[in-house]
């Protein structure tokens, strides 16, 4: 199980890393044709600092890869990749109905809609709770 466990969380993370507007844009505008930071950042509306940080994780989870043009890195999408999102893109165009309607993946957005709005409320303790070490505050 704990083989399984890794493996999920694996492409958890390989989706969430795409799942960002920022780094997918950047993804499909590199699946075009290597472009440097400035490059990207004009192309896409979004500041350099915006583009590097988010290269940055690209970077790390192996999504881009970059060389050296005169003074500019250039980044280009890890070749692999190209593969792994066209079969991606053909499950989503066969499937794109389905997806949009799957009761189960509509009522856990829902649950995830409602967790973030209450994690960003501060909790208020009741009168009379004691704390964790046992003391009335």
């Amino acid at each position: 199980m704990q083989g399984v466990n890794l493996l999920a969380r694996l492409y958890r993370e390989f989706f969430r890393a795409l799942a960002n507007p920022t780094r997918f844009a950047i993804v499909q505008l590199l699946r075009t044709e290597p472009h440097n930071v400035g490059q990207i950042g004009e192309k896409l509306g979004l500041e350099q600092s915006r583009v590097s940080h988010n290269l940055a994780c690209l970077l790390n989870c192996g999504f881009v890869e970059w060389e050296w043009r005169g003074k500019n890195r250039v980044y280009r999408l890890n070749p692999d990749l190209g593969p792994i999102l066209t079969g991606i893109e053909k499950h989503l165009h066969r499937y794109a109905p389905a997806l949009e309607t799957c009761g189960v993946l509509n009522a856990e957005s829902e649950l995830v809609r409602l967790d973030s709005q209450t994690a960003s409320r501060p909790r208020r303790r009741a009168k009379g709770l004691r704390s964790m070490s046992g003391v009335s505050k």
